[in-house]
């Protein structure tokens, strides 16, 4: 009986299902700080870079029009372009942000999301968008 409850259990915990085309995801966020200096009223600046994976089964259309952006707050502080990518594929991403020196000691919220500028083009290219954001304090 406990054998039985227990398959079921892992039967309905299948792997998320991949989908037949495209499917860009944020793999990694990084955060690297070049310090400023406080007497010469130079900010810091915050390099935060990332991967974006076409983690799906297909290539992207060549051509599409794609980029990813950097939030803090939820206001949008920086965008990149991105290529379309074939399967497997990852992109490298970084962004550069600044901030005082007196705040040097506060956390950095941020979240980088992928947008697919092509909205009609979204079922081959982007088939699942549960991957398509990741946040990260540092």
């Amino acid at each position: 009986m406990i054998a039985l409850v227990l398959a079921s259990i892992l039967g309905t915990a299948a792997p998320a299902p991949t989908c037949a085309g495209g499917d860009i995801s944020v793999t990694a966020l990084r955060i690297k700080l070049i310090k400023g200096s406080a007497a010469a009223a130079t900010a810091d600046r915050l390099l935060i870079t990332g991967d974006f994976t076409n983690v799906g089964s297909a290539a992207q259309d060549d051509g599409l029009r794609q980029h990813a952006e950097l939030l803090r707050n939820g206001t949008v502080v920086a965008r990149q372009k991105l290529p379309a990518l074939a399967a497997g594929v990852t992109y490298p991403l970084q962004f550069r942000i600044f901030r005082q020196t007196s705040q040097r000691t506060d956390p950095v919220q941020v979240l980088v999301r992928y947008v697919l500028d092509e909205r009609r083009r979204s079922e081959r290219n982007n088939c699942l968008a549960t991957n398509d954001s990741l946040t990260k304090v540092f």
